[in-house]
């Protein structure tokens, strides 16, 4: 009298509906609902809220502020900036642009050949956050994010 047993409705999978990364990703984006940051209350453009690009450059100008020269979103016609401009310590511009993908380098530019022909292969490509892109075009920010790193890592080990 062995029957075999019925599959859990949890686990049948006969008539589930997948959902991909990307559908996710979507379905995070849309259904997180923030206010829309401005830079300052003067400010002619504003971050959209998608992706918690507002966050992450907020973030990234206040925690980074002594590596860098400058950090700011690049204006929009449509008042929505999802690109940021940053000045590195040796005065390279770094253009990004943030999507669901992740920062993608738009373009790079500084007056040292050697920078440009070394970041070149970079533009087009998407990385998963802001430092990662920094940690190769800056020298001048690769030495200070890891002397952080190491002074943080030491106060933990004390």
């Amino acid at each position: 009298m062995s029957s075999s047993p019925s599959p859990s409705p949890a686990l049948d999978t006969s008539t589930a509906t997948y959902i991909t990364p990307q559908q996710l990703a979507v379905m995070t984006v849309t259904s997180t609902a923030s206010p829309v940051l401005s830079t300052s209350p003067s400010s002619a453009y504003s971050f959209a809220p998608a992706f918690s690009l507002a966050d992450d450059v907020a973030a990234l100008a206040s925690e980074y502020s002594p590596m860098l020269l400058d950090v700011a979103p690049v204006p929009s016609t449509s008042n929505i900036s999802t690109e940021v401009e940053i000045l590195t310590k040796e005065h390279t511009q770094v253009r990004l642009a943030v999507s669901p993908r992740g920062w993608t380098v738009e373009r790079i530019e500084s007056n040292d050949p050697t920078v440009k022909l070394q970041c070149h292969d970079l533009i087009g490509s998407t990385f998963e956050d802001p430092e990662a892109v920094l940690l190769r075009v800056s020298p001048a920010f690769a030495r200070a994010w890891q002397s952080r790193l190491v002074e943080q890592l030491e106060m933990l080990a004390s």
